[in-house]
This record gives C-alpha cells, sequence and structure tokens, in this order.
C-alpha cells in the first residue's frame, strides 16, 4: 500500500506545478515587460519549491533568475516611459 503524501508535501508539489505553468505560459506571453513578470513569479515559486526538496543547483539557479527577471521588468519598463515621454 502506497501511504498518503502529508499535506505539506502536496502543497510543495501544487507550488511547483503553479511554477511550471507559470514558466509554460510566459513563453507564449507577446509584451516583454509581463514576461519577465511572470518570470519573477516562477522564480520564486520554483526557488521554494527547489529549495524544499534540497535542489540546491535548482533554487541558486532561479535565485539568478528573479534578479534578472526583476532588472529586465524595470528595464523594460523604464524604455517604455522614456519612449512615452520622447513622444510628447
Amino acid at each position: 500500500m502506497v501511504p498518503a503524501m502529508a499535506v505539506h508535501e502536496v502543497v510543495i508539489e501544487i507550488i511547483g506545478w503553479i511554477s511550471t505553468g507559470l514558466f509554460l505560459f510566459s513563453i507564449l506571453v507577446p509584451n516583454r515587460a509581463r514576461l519577465h513578470q511572470l518570470g519573477i513569479g516562477a522564480a520564486v515559486t520554483t526557488g521554494f519549491y527547489a529549495y524544499e526538496h534540497g535542489a540546491t543547483a535548482i533554487w541558486v539557479k532561479w535565485t539568478i533568475a528573479f534578479f534578472f527577471h526583476g532588472y529586465m521588468a524595470y528595464k523594460t519598463r523604464k524604455d517604455q516611459t522614456l519612449k512615452t515621454e520622447a513622444n510628447s
């Protein structure tokens, strides 16, 4: 008989699947700013999921991805603001 998963394990697995869904959905987003915002969400959820499983290399990679997507989201918004100001 297979033992039932603890609530904690189920929650962690749900977070992992949400992360996977965010990542896959971000591939389809044409707006770069939205893509990077979804990337931030995916990085946070994947980092947490990997940390809970003890996968150090994975959560370090997604910590780096978090800062990359954060910077790119900031840069994209800044570039859009500069273009808007230049056109007015």
